[in-house]
């Protein structure tokens, strides 16, 4: 693993209340998800259809997942909104990220890794992954040189714990192959 001078270039925020409305990472990235995170997922689909409409469907849910192997990805609408994405009025927020706070749930036991990790970057180089920033998270405003954002920790500071968690993954060889997946994956 190589980790990026990104990670400790740039600061990050996170607006607990939902991201902005038009600047969301739940546009526009193709989201990897294991089989316990499908079901973990669907176990909680009444209450995000309940918080997501269009989630329901006559006799069930919207077929939300789609086998793209390895994994399986989340399908996107035609604009690439991701389909567990709720709005309101102002602000943008992860019905499954909000569903499982609300609920006192331990967010990571919910939430697709993916999604979590994100912005964090990974990029095959050779037989090593460095780890960096998406040059996306800029522009969405979750990032900023460490002098924009002053008080906020470095991406480094609060992703030590899933920089951690990519860490381990790359060390058992079961879940090294999920990891160059959600390599080639971060490029789409």
């Amino acid at each position: 693993m190589i980790l990026d001078a990104s990670l400790s270039r740039f600061a990050y925020r996170c607006w607990p209340d939902g991201c902005p409305r038009d600047r969301t990472c739940c546009i526009g990235l193709a989201v990897e998800v294991s089989r316990r995170e499908i079901r973990a997922i669907d176990s909680m689909m009444d209450e995000l259809a309940s918080l997501v409409p269009a989630l329901a469907e006559d006799d069930g849910y919207a077929s939300v997942f789609v086998d793209d192997p390895p994994e399986w990805i989340i399908e996107t609408d035609d604009d690439g909104v991701c389909p567990f994405l709720m709005r309101t009025r102002t602000r943008a927020l992860c019905s499954i990220h909000h569903q499982a706070l609300a609920t006192g749930r331990h967010v990571p036991d919910w939430k697709p890794a993916a999604c979590r990790h994100w912005p964090l970057m990974l990029q095959a180089e050779g037989s090593r992954v460095r780890i960096s920033v998406q040059p996306s998270a800029r522009r969405i405003g979750c990032i900023a040189p460490r002098a924009e954002l002053p008080g906020q920790p470095s991406v480094l500071e609060a992703y030590r714990s899933e920089i951690e968690e990519i860490r381990s993954m790359a060390r058992l060889p079961r879940a090294r192959a999920t990891l160059g997946a959600r390599v080639r994956g971060s490029a789409r």
